[in-house]
């Protein structure tokens, strides 16, 4: 059975914090490193890059975990996210055999680390309010792990690779300690995706592996992706509020028209922001990265996207954001029979007064 001598195991987590945040005013307030450019390894078109650079920032370490130190970083995005990641090094010494993978997949997944990176996370904000548009961190979180074998003592193929571990390899994007079944296996590896015949990437929907020396493309693109899941579903949630607030709104009309008076005026302009604030994200999201011309990368971005449901996800939204278009097109409705209606009561209040200043005289 081959051993790892050389590689990693990262547990990642993302947070809103914010509508926006100026990587700019970030930098003038600590000390940053950007995200390495995309890509070196691999046969990539110079305007493959970020839209706007996402900042590393180097929280400290963390130590009582895996017999070994590790590193806290955060990576800051523009668009109001930040990916807090805690990263082990993995095989130093005697290397560690394929088959503790499965456990320390299993330790790793149980160690809370969700609450230390909030945690984390609020002090990062803190010191960084200044940069932060609307600052507001959300109740929300999305974790992801990546398990990254950089070398192996003895070199296999990525099928061989596959072959040799596949029930290994499936507890462990699983999480567990105990053998899955066939169907299950089959399942947890069906997105694998390789460039040369010695790399291997296995992505399932929290976690993935990565065979590679020189992983940190594909790496950076999953901790995007897992960042863009995250904003999903804090629009989702937004407007699941939001349509139950409008609804309520919408189910109790006003009985009697005020006149000069916009009883809506405040749904109507929440009800635009929304759409307006929804549709924004998603485009700075979407357009963080691009990969046009990538053909690995952009595999690599398809099967992850497929895996968190990404595309469900914008389904759903784009079918909430209708909803909300509807309530507001109610609401105008609603006004303009109002304001009807109140017109109507001023011309017959008009013409019953002329008629009693006709009958007086």
């Amino acid at each position: 059975m081959n051993k790892i001598t050389q590689g990693q195991v990262i547990a990642l987590f993302a947070f809103d914090v914010g509508y926006e945040i100026s990587l700019d005013k970030l930098r003038a307030l600590m000390a940053t490193t950007p995200v390495q450019p995309l890509s070196r390894k691999k046969q990539t078109p110079t305007y493959l890059q970020y839209v706007k650079t996402p900042q590393i920032l180097h929280l400290g370490m963390v130590t009582g975990h895996f017999e070994t130190q590790g590193t806290i970083q955060a990576t800051v995005y523009d668009f109001g996210a930040i990916s807090i990641s805690y990263r082990w090094l993995l095989g130093q010494g005697a290397g560690v055999e394929m088959t503790d993978l499965p456990r320390i997949s299993h330790d790793l997944y149980n160690l809370g680390l969700e609450a230390q990176a909030r945690e984390q996370v609020e002090t990062l904000i803190n010191k960084i309010e200044p940069a932060i548009t609307r600052p507001n961190l959300d109740r929300l979180v999305e974790d992801y792990y990546m398990f990254i074998i950089e070398k192996l003592d003895e070199p296999l193929r990525a099928d061989e690779l596959l072959v040799q571990n596949r029930s290994i390899l499936a507890q462990t994007l699983r999480f567990e300690t105990s053998a899955l079944s066939k169907a299950l296996q089959d399942e947890a590896l069906s997105q694998g995706i390789s460039y040369y015949d010695n790399d291997l990437t296995l992505i399932d929907w929290n976690a993935a592996i990565i065979v590679d020396r020189d992983y940190e493309d594909t790496a950076s693109v999953l901790e995007l992706l897992n960042v863009e899941l995250l904003e999903a579903r804090y629009i989702d949630w937004q407007l699941d509020r939001k349509i139950e607030e409008f609804g309520a709104r919408v189910r109790k009309p006003k009985d009697i028209p005020v006149p000069l008076r916009n009883p809506y005026k405040q749904a109507i302009r929440e009800i635009a922001d929304l759409r307006l604030e929804s549709s924004l994200l998603s485009e700075r999201v979407e357009n963080a990265l691009k990969l046009v011309g990538d053909q690995y990368l952009a595999r690599i971005h398809s099967a992850a996207a497929q895996r968190f449901y990404l595309h469900e996800w914008d389904r759903n939204i784009s079918r909430k954001l209708d909803i909300i278009t509807d309530y507001y097109e109610l609401i105008k409705d609603r006004i303009q029979t109002a304001q009807s209606q109140t017109l109507e009561v001023i011309i017959v209040a008009l013409i019953l007064v002329e008629l009693i200043v006709a009958f007086v005289k």
